[in-house]
């Protein structure tokens, strides 16, 4: 079956569905464990479907396949699915709700996979097939592995390893008794820690279970009465039991679980147990509901915890910024030079992973990076994929979006680059994005403010020409693991305070269906600012912004001085980290000229 059509993929589903007395089947492109990045062997949507974004789910019934993500992947959902097949939509303009509404789905049984839906994800979807008639079923197993038995991927090779308390800025003893006073606070015994990066934070570990996320896939029980309990693979985890993590936790394997949530393990009746709905898969939440116990349904205290960063995580991830920043300044350089002239977007990108290889300090890419050139450019998470992808194309943009993990920090760096010679409507779109991110790097705002306010700052110099994006403004950025992080964002479903220590992206963007896309992204992390209570940001990535792109007749004053000021900085700080590459330097002190 290791050439399946997709259109057999699909056949086959139905057949085993239809064994299974099932109407229909609901498939979700996350693990068990809910993170952006899942390993080869659990990307079922993407075997099923053919789609490979980061977000989205699939529908199955017994007539028709329906795809579903949000506006980044409009274009790249259409390109990779077979139309004939699968129809695609985007969300939220067009939702299930929608879909269930307009098939007769009365008495219809859907099937969904309990390990891989949250507890707040599967009473979703629940309402959502009641709604249309039908009733959500929790299937023991997955059918989408019995056709895939025979071409999946291998798990990767898991290399777990510890973080210094002094990279990581605190000891996982520190961490403890920060969680353990947010648990006294809120009248809690205990706590399931099912988000496997606040699980890695919280011990100070990471791993190789990912390829871009440098974590273990793993989840925790705390109680505060016994201490910490790791659920995972113990001999997986042996190699980091040493220290104050063999004397302050165990491991026991997850299968486990229900037997540990028991009055013998200090769960008498009425003790209360806080857990993420968001996160916690619906499978590991009915030992939960049949115990004795109260539950306690609340955001994860460890991922509110650890988007704080501390002073040692700042300065690890402004080291990491001025490494990166000098392999981008040499990247630039080659290209600008002609070095990809003739190249597959694929080739350009590798080329730039190569350069960063360099580094000793080098951990992995935060993410596929998004190399695309002329039209894949307006693919906002387009993946370029060799035999799939473009040559680079003269006269246009390329639209750069990449980053890297290394020992001390985590970076994620988005540059718009003209190929040739840009068009006016390229200049015009390029510096409306421009205005909108200096509008979010120059903010200044009073405690409280959320990343939904911060949002709107940034669309009004766009919107007031007409332009708009179908994405996010920024996201949280972890240290040393996942490249998106929450709880906070700035979009316009951030409703999160944004607190002092915050690390975030700014990258606005513009984009054109079939033509090209644009986006500048840099790093910000959010500090006190001045004493009058007021809040700003500190922009942490260094790497100049092409000037070539830049209508200055459009900035106002303090904007043109803003990116003047921003050139000088990235010139000063980058200079140095380039004296033994005299022709990057020479295009370093050019690219960063004052307009």
């Amino acid at each position: 079956m290791t050439d399946m059509s997709a259109e057999d993929r699909l056949a086959g589903l139905r057949d085993i569905l239809a064994a299974r007395g099932l109407d229909g089947w609901y498939a979700g492109r996350e693990d068990m464990f809910q993170g952006e990045e899942v390993p080869a062997a659990e990307e079922r949507l993407s075997f099923l479907s053919g789609f490979t974004g980061s977000a989205g789910f699939a529908l199955v019934l017994k007539d028709s396949a329906a795809l579903f993500s949000d506006g980044r992947y409009t274009l790249q959902m259409a390109n990779q699915t077979d139309n004939d097949l699968w129809q695609s939509f985007t969300l939220p303009e067009a939702g299930l709700t929608g879909f269930l509404a307009d098939h007769q789905l009365d008495g219809a049984r859907i099937g969904v996979d309990p390990r891989l839906i949250t507890v707040n994800g599967f009473d979703r979807l629940a309402r959502q097939c009641s709604a249309a008639g039908a009733t959500l079923v929790a299937e023991t197993d997955n059918p989408i592995d019995a056709l895939w038995s025979k071409s999946r991927p291998a798990q990767p090779v898991s290399r777990p390893y510890r973080m210094p308390d002094r990279v990581a800025g605190a000891s996982m003893a520190e961490k403890l008794a920060d969680l353990d006073e947010r648990l006294a606070k809120a009248g809690c015994d205990a706590l399931v820690i099912s988000r496997a990066d606040a699980v890695n934070w919280l011990v100070n570990i990471r791993g190789t279970d990912l390829a871009n996320t440098p974590i273990n896939l793993l989840f925790a029980l705390y109680h505060r009465q016994n201490g910490l309990i790791l659920l995972g693979d113990m001999a997986k985890l042996a190699p980091v039991m040493q220290g104050d993590l063999a004397n302050e936790a165990a491991i026991v394997p997850l299968a486990q679980f229900g037997d540990l949530i028991d009055p013998r393990a200090g769960y008498a009746d009425g003790a209360k147990v806080m857990f993420d709905p968001d996160s916690l898969p619906k499978q590991l939440h009915a030992p939960l509901e049949a115990a004795a116990i109260k539950l306690v349904a609340e955001r994860c205290q460890v991922t509110a915890m650890k988007a704080l960063k501390t002073a040692a995580e700042l300065d690890g991830t402004r080291r990491a910024h001025v490494e990166d920043g000098a392999v981008m300044a040499r990247f630039l350089c080659w290209l600008d030079g002609g070095g990809a002239d003739g190249m597959q977007e694929h080739e350009i990108a590798a080329h730039l992973l190569a350069m960063r290889r360099e580094s000793s300090r080098f951990i992995a890419s935060s993410f596929e990076t998004i190399c695309g050139s002329g039209p894949n450019g307006a693919i906002v998470h387009y993946r370029a994929l060799a035999g799939q992808d473009s040559v680079l194309i003269t006269d246009s943009l390329l639209l750069l979006d990449s980053g890297a993990h290394y020992n001390d920090g985590t970076t994620d760096i988005t540059r718009t680059v003209a190929i040739g010679t840009p068009t006016a409507s390229m200049i015009h779109g390029f510096t409306a994005v421009l205005r909108a991110h200096i509008a979010v790097a120059e903010a200044r705002f009073p405690q409280g403010t959320t990343g939904q306010q911060i949002d709107a700052l940034a669309r009004a110099p766009m919107w007031s020409l007409g332009l708009d994006y179908a994405h996010g403004t920024g996201h949280g950025v972890g240290h040393v693991m996942q490249v998106h992080e929450g709880p906070a964002s700035i979009s316009k479903r951030g409703t999160v305070p944004l607190q002092s220590g915050m690390l975030l992206s700014n990258e606005p963007g513009y984009y054109r269906a079939g033509e090209w896309g644009i986006r500048t992204e840099n790093l910000i992390a959010v500090s006190d600012g001045d004493d009058d209570g007021f809040m700003r940001f500190e922009t942490i990535t260094l790497c100049p912004i092409d000037r070539r792109l830049v209508d200055v007749s459009m900035l106002l004053a303090a904007e043109r001085d803003w990116l003047n000021g921003y050139h000088a900085q990235v010139l000063a700080v980058l200079s140095p980290e380039l004296s033994g590459h005299p022709k990057a330097l020479a295009w370093l002190e050019a690219a960063c000229a004052p307009l």
